[in-house]
């Protein structure tokens, strides 16, 4: 689904009582753009387009961002957003969610767009949104910067649970298999990147708690690869369950083939593609996919739901010469609709637009286009070889919106259009209806309740046997029922297509319980720092649901609680689902023990009296266990000389805190200068200095009465031996300076200056 400049396509499902079921027309949507080859250059426009006169409103909420804008009956309305939009960080929550309300039903297409570089998607209503995806994209393309395959999550409800499993390495280096839990709010979004252009995100599972929106494709890719006419990519995912089990393609206009691409929900899914008279057999499990060509329309069948994506080719490889990559997923045939309007667009290079329609053979004389019988507009009529009761319908037609209504089954329909290296593509001309076991059968309920059995399938179409297991049979489309006993009852419904001449069989089993609540582990208490684990128990099979202080959620069973902090603390409640039926809340208890502050004192400085005597005892409170830093265990340590001490003590609860001390040994400083000595070498008062302990710094110096310097020194056992110049000195009175540094009885330092005189006798 590519596009060129402005509006492309626009597609309005209108309703009639063929099927009630879930069309792309809604009153809300959520959306965001995923990263463009173009980054911060590429304009991104929203177009809305409804059968009324109406208005609505874009929001992106967390950027308290809103706009009201009218709506025309069968027109379009196009909104410019901000540049901001746009998702370009792979693997990080963002505030880049757009909201779109109108008041009456409507329909929503995006697309962004950059010169010849442009791409869009239809956008599913939330009310046909769901809780488990597979992602559909391509390998990127590798060019100096990586362009690289790529899919987006939407959150649109709170407290939004999504795990997803990667079929690719990412940017965030998650590898291939491996699973990611997000918490997202409304309007946040996550975007996920293969980490290499080579890389493809197709197959990766995506599951949540509840509804929420994924669009997925690529930044810039050819297609096939290798093929170097290229484009972005961007399409709206389907939830698994709107999938179906038979599809009928229709080729491109003027292609030479198109590619095709299958991938499975379930394991053993076998595949049979049937192309004029060849077919190809393919087994695949969940998540996995295969690619192949086809150049004329071709049947498809699945044992189990599949999803189907359809390529345009580029230019180059076609050989056309207009056109470039864009791709739809296809609907089901069970997906047919009665009455279809779609708009084929010019922007903004567009010169030749197409509708490609499905529909019974039978129904052809009766499907109108625009109000004239389709027949008479001369279509390319091609008949399915592997189904001759479908047929395809190309017709080449004009700019602007285009109406076909049948008055037989239905039809599928998409619009799209070649450009000088652009194109479009929208799917989204038929339903989306949820047609599994797990939508039409509930897994199951409490004893006190009545089940609601409800398929969203008219009876004007379908015909409805049910077998709810417990003797009953019954053949409404919409009904309640409740069980007499707990149990597990084998409820079957079989489905019978009218139109279509098809009957499917569904079978679940409805789970009815009495319930009781799960068992958890005791109350937990738990130091700061440390990893606690909430433990659950119920009956096997249920689900669980978890939560707690700061806005605490888990859906698993035993949940870790990592890094512990006071805030952890608190009572944990666990919800334990079975079939549907939730039991009553239980309760865990945690407390958070604070760490234990074990305290040695500050640094400090002492003065050793005698060798081999404590300098200080050390006493760090008094506690379970101790450990210190040579690893004796005593409750005090005694510090016999200068270092770095520590201490690791343990509390009753087994919490651990930790102190250290630094112990300097330091005197304060004591020193004495004589006034008289006797340099006569009679072993008594021969030299002259300072005398003194634990001096840190010193300048000394003698002079005599006319000033001039006879001795100076800077070492404390530096001493004036009475000669100037190699001779001694005549007695008398001489002066002295001393600039002293010393330190104090706490270790403080200090300087002073000290002078005075001494005399010389011989």
């Amino acid at each position: 689904m590519k596009i060129t400049q402005h509006v492309l396509l626009f597609g309005l499902i209108i309703s009639r009582s063929l099927l009630c079921a879930q069309s792309n027309e809604g009153t809300e949507f959520w959306f965001g753009y995923m990263q463009h080859r173009d980054v911060g250059q590429n304009t991104m426009v929203v177009m809305v387009t409804s059968k009324y006169n109406t208005q609505g409103t874009i929001r992106i909420p967390l950027h308290n961002y809103q706009q009201t804008f009218p709506i025309s009956a069968n027109s379009v309305s196009i909104l410019t957003l901000p540049s901001y939009v746009e998702n370009t960080q792979s693997e990080i929550i963002q505030t880049t969610g757009i909201q779109v309300v109108t008041e009456r039903p409507s329909s929503v297409y995006i697309h962004q767009y950059h010169m010849s570089r442009s791409e869009a998607t239809l956008i599913l209503p939330v009310s046909a949104l769901g809780h488990r995806y597979y992602t559909m994209s391509y390998a990127g393309y590798d060019q100096g910067a990586v362009y690289p395959s790529e899919f987006l999550l939407l959150g649109l409800e709170d407290s939004t649970l999504i795990q997803l499993t990667v079929s690719d390495w990412t940017k965030g280096n998650k590898a291939p298999g491996s699973t990611t839990q997000i918490l997202l709010q409304p309007g946040q979004t996550y975007l996920v990147q293969a980490r290499s252009g080579s890389g493809d995100l197709s197959g990766s599972l995506i599951e949540g708690n509840k509804k929420f929106n994924v669009l997925s494709g690529c930044t810039w890719t050819g297609v096939p690869v290798g093929c170097s006419f290229r484009d972005n990519l961007l399409e709206q995912m389907w939830p698994i369950p709107t999938w179906g089990k038979q599809f009928i393609s229709a080729p491109f206009a003027e292609m030479p083939y198109d590619l095709f691409r299958i991938l499975a929900s379930e394991d053993q899914t076998f595949v049979t593609v049937t192309e004029k008279s060849s077919t190809t057999n393919y087994t695949l499990n969940k998540g996995e996919y295969i690619e192949y060509q086809a150049s004329a329309p071709t049947k498809i069948v699945a044992s189990h739901p599949i999803m189907v994506a359809q390529y345009l080719i580029g230019s180059m490889c076609s050989g056309y010469w207009v056109g470039d990559p864009s791709m739809i997923l296809l609907n089901s045939i069970s997906q047919i609709r009665d009455t279809v309007t779609l708009y084929n667009s010019r922007f903004e290079a567009v010169v030749e637009n197409y509708i490609n329609l499905i529909a019974k053979t039978v129904d052809l004389p009766y499907i109108t286009f625009d109000g004239q019988p389709l027949l008479s507009k001369s279509p390319k009529v091609w008949p399915v070889d592997a189904d001759t009761s479908f047929s395809t319908v190309t017709l080449s037609v004009q700019e602007g919106p285009h109406t076909i209504i049948s008055e037989g089954c239905g039809v599928i329909a998409s619009a799209y259009g070649y450009g000088n290296v652009e194109s479009y593509a929208y799917g989204g001309g038929a339903s989306f209806s949820a047609i599994d076991a797990e939508n039409l059968i509930p897994e199951g309920g409490c004893l006190t309740d009545s089940l609601h059995f409800y398929t969203n399938l008219s009876q004007s179409r379908f015909q409805f046997i049910w077998d709810l297991g417990d003797g009953f049979i019954e053949s409404r489309a919409e009904f309640y029922h409740k069980y007499a006993q707990v149990g597990r009852y084998k409820v079957q419904l079989i489905l019978f297509d009218q139109c279509l001449n098809t009957r499917d069989t569904f079978a679940r089993e409805v789970r009815i319980s009495l319930r009781q609540a799960a068992a958890v582990q005791g109350d937990s208490g738990a130091c700061i720092g440390a990893t606690l684990q909430l433990s659950a128990t119920d009956i096997p099979g249920a689900s669980y649901k978890w939560t707690g202080p700061n806005g605490f959620l888990s859906l698993e069973q035993n949940p870790v609680l990592d890094n512990i902090n006071a805030s952890t603390g608190g009572s944990y409640a666990v919800v334990g689902t079975v079939s549907g039926c939730e039991s009553y809340p239980a309760y865990a208890q945690v407390v958070v023990f604070p760490s234990p502050e074990p305290f040695l004192g500050r640094d400090t400085v002492v003065c050793p009296e005698t060798s081999g005597i404590p300098l200080l005892v050390l006493q760090p409170g008094s506690y379970q266990a101790y450990a210190w830093q040579d690893q004796s265990r005593g409750a005090n340590f005694s510090v016999v000389e200068a270092g770095n001490y520590q201490v690791t003590v343990e509390d009753e609860h087994g919490c651990k805190g930790s102190d250290e001390v630094t112990v300097r040994t330091i005197c304060p400083t004591k020193y004495y200068i004589p006034n008289i000595f006797s340099p006569n070498n009679d072993g008594f008062n021969d030299d002259f200095g300072i005398d003194g302990t634990d001096i840190r710094t010193l300048d000394f110096r003698v002079y005599d009465r006319w000033g001039d310097l006879l001795f100076e020194t800077q070492h404390p056992d530096k001493r004036w031996d009475g000669n100037y110049r190699g001779k001694p000195v005549t007695p008398g009175v001489y002066v002295w300076k001393a600039r002293i540094g010393g330190y104090r009885s706490d270790g403080s330092t200090y300087d002073t200056v000290e002078q005075g005189s001494v005399t010389v006798i011989r």
